[in-house]
């Protein structure tokens, strides 16, 4: 009986990633490999109807001057368990200069659980534009309350109401 559920538990194992709830306010960093600058990142995620969305919020300095992005995300499962996310479209940003919108970002992220901590880590990669060189990096977000922890991303959404079907998050 024992091999049985061994063999039961090994062949369950992957499919339990796809059980984990990632909806949920994440934060974290993510490192640019080319700038060698670590950038404030966080990551709303909703499920509707059976399909994920997202909103994402990236944030850095320089100088007294704090800089920000704000992207709707497009977001889904792999069959490998890993968390896929792709920017679908700019909302809003104070970068200095025009920025590109041919440049898109895909995040390929592991989702682990460490104690009642939810974790993601992973690498991003941009495309290639005429204007920009493709870049890489890493992030790790993890997920965190929203009536514990401020999110400059989540007061946008409310004051901007961006997305009817963005419910509530957990």
């Amino acid at each position: 009986m024992k091999p049985v559920i061994f063999i039961l538990t090994v062949l369950c194992c992957p499919l339990f990633s796809f059980c984990q709830d990632i909806t949920g306010l994440w934060k974290g960093t993510m490192y640019n490999d080319s700038t060698q600058q670590t950038l404030e990142y966080e990551i709303v995620i909703s499920k509707v109807k059976g399909k994920y969305t997202g909103y994402s919020h990236t944030a850095y300095y320089a100088g007294n001057t704090k800089y920000y992005g704000i992207k709707k995300l497009s977001v889904r499962i792999a069959k490998d368990g890993k968390i896929v996310m792709q920017d679908a479209k700019w909302l809003e940003n104070n970068y200095p200069g025009e920025q590109s919108k041919h440049v898109i970002q895909l995040n390929v992220l592991d989702l682990a659980k460490n104690g009642e901590e939810f974790n993601m880590n992973g690498l991003f990669v941009t495309n290639r534009s005429r204007a920009y060189n493709s870049l890489t990096g890493r992030m790790s977000i993890k997920k965190v309350n929203p009536l514990v922890v401020q999110s400059e991303l989540i007061k946008y959404l409310q004051i901007n109401n961006t997305d009817e079907n963005l419910t509530a998050v957990k």
